[in-house]
């Protein structure tokens, strides 16, 4: 079984990967023109900082 701690490691590393790819993403759009393109990306964007949301409220929960 995982330690509270080994836990809050495995989500602030998840919780890094989801930034990453937000700023990769976000990156592409500032230099992109095509539109449909730049859309697309911008769902995925968004749906990364849903999950940056859903990593930072579990590690939330994981301290309570």
């Amino acid at each position: 079984m995982y330690t509270k701690e080994a836990i809050t490691e495995i989500f602030q590393r998840i919780l890094k990967f989801e930034e990453d790819a937000k700023t990769l993403y976000d990156d592409c759009i500032e230099k992109l023109d095509d539109e449909n393109t730049i859309r697309i990306l911008r769902s995925i964007s968004n749906e990364e900082k849903g999950h940056i949301e859903l990593a930072k409220r579990l590690m939330e929960l994981i301290r309570e």
